[in-house]
């Protein structure tokens, strides 16, 4: 059987370069007799898009300096960016960039925008500017990149200057605006914006009515929220588990509580994954309907969908109002033993809270002393505080004496 040559290995490699398969594309380079350029940039690829990025970079330090005859091609450098911007790794994004400009490569467009791309996934946001600066053509994706990285940074009025000053808008520049402006705190803006999308003729999309809903609940613009809702039926396209979590809990903190079982309800069954049931649940506990909670909890389990820690947070938070102090501290039980999720600072504070009410001191003694977590004190001056609420005159000295020790 003819031994494979050249162009067949470049074609597997090309195979695995698309499927981003490191360990098969290095194996079939370090069999081929004969290598050219296409063979290094499609094991580059390979490699950077599977995660070996320092394998690449090891490839790439060869093809420089044992193949110098092979040269560069964009596809090189562009291989090299995709495995930069999974690595975030700032120091090599900018020898790299240095590379560019020694080689002569920076002034291609897609190269250059996937440079500000990487700068932006690694937090280097002058830097990514400074770039966009220097270029004589700007690419649309090099202005939406840097729209998003600003808005992301929370530097919103620089990502709403660059955003006004972009020649083309598309529907993912807006998103990001307007996700910055409600994760920072400034729904208002986030509202106008949308307001403004509407008027120029832009059609939003799933993250837009996400963003416009988490907005009405912030600042619970129920009448607002009831008209973006109306406006997501007529669009004609079915909504998403993140819309649909996004809209229950708008309904519920605006008071609504029936609306957001109404969205809810109507949902399929195959929707209704984990993120929608914590909507339900985060809907119910804010409300105050502890039973419920713990009803469709159960109720969650036997549809067979796995709980997360944000399933179990709200779960014990039901039963903290409920004042369930047994069937709270079973649920801490069961997540950390059956689902195996390691408990953070805010499911502590509700065992806390549940323990302080119960009388099984020792236990919930030697249960914080072996948490992991390094807030102790703070979570035995929590502890503190509740016993003198529920008059539990017999677990604060416990507590006392602890504390006690932790200080000296």
């Amino acid at each position: 059987m003819p031994r494979p040559d050249v162009c067949s290995y470049n074609a597997m490699l090309a195979g695995y370069a698309r499927l981003a398969l490191a360990a098969p594309a290095a194996e079939a380079f370090a069999a081929m007799p004969h290598r050219d350029l296409l063979s290094y940039n499609a094991t580059l690829l390979a490699l950077a898009g599977g995660g070996e990025m320092q394998k690449a970079v090891a490839l790439y330090s060869e093809l420089r300096g044992t193949s110098t005859s092979l040269g560069y091609s964009d596809q090189t450098f562009l291989a090299l960016l995709v495995g930069c911007e999974k690595l975030v790794d700032r120091e090599l994004a900018r020898q790299l960039h240095a590379h560019l400009i020694l080689h002569g490569f920076l002034s291609d467009i897609r190269i250059a925008s996937s440079l500000v791309d990487v700068y932006t996934k690694c937090v280097c946001i002058a830097d990514a500017e400074d770039l966009f600066n220097e270029m004589p053509v700007k690419s649309e994706r090099m202005w939406t990149t840097l729209v998003c990285g600003y808005a992301e940074d929370g530097q919103l009025s620089t990502a709403r200057r660059l955003f006004n000053q972009m020649p083309k808008k598309n529907i993912l520049s807006w998103n990001s605006l307007m996700e910055g402006y409600v994760r920072h705190g400034q729904e208002a803006e986030a509202l106008s914006i949308f307001q403004h999308l509407i008027k120029e003729g832009v059609h939003p999309d799933q993250i837009t009515f996400s963003s416009c809903f988490r907005a009405c609940a912030a600042v619970c613009a129920l009448k607002c929220g009831q008209q973006i809702h109306g406006r997501l039926l007529r669009t004609g396209f079915y909504p998403n588990v993140m819309i649909l979590s996004s809209l229950i809990d708008m309904y519920s903190r605006c008071g609504y509580l029936a609306d957001a079982r109404q969205v809810f309800s109507l949902t399929v069954q195959e929707k209704k994954d984990t993120l929608l049931w914590n909507a339900l649940l985060g809907a119910l506990c804010h409300h105050g309907h502890g039973q419920e909670v713990i009803g469709s909890f159960v109720q969650m389990i036997r549809e067979r969908w796995k709980p997360d820690a944000n399933t179990f947070l709200t779960v014990l938070k039901a039963c903290c109002h409920c004042n369930l102090v047994e069937e709270g501290i079973g649920f801490f039980e069961l997540m950390t033993e059956r689902y195996r999720i390691v408990p953070g600072e805010d499911h502590y504070v509700c065992l806390v809270d549940l323990f302080s009410r119960s009388s099984s001191h020792d236990k919930m003694v030697e249960l914080i002393k072996s948490s992991p977590l390094l807030f102790r004190k703070q979570i035995w001056e929590i502890l503190a505080g509740n016993c003198i609420i529920h008059g539990n005159s017999e677990l604060l000295k416990q507590i006392e004496e602890h504390m006690a020790e932790l200080a000296s």
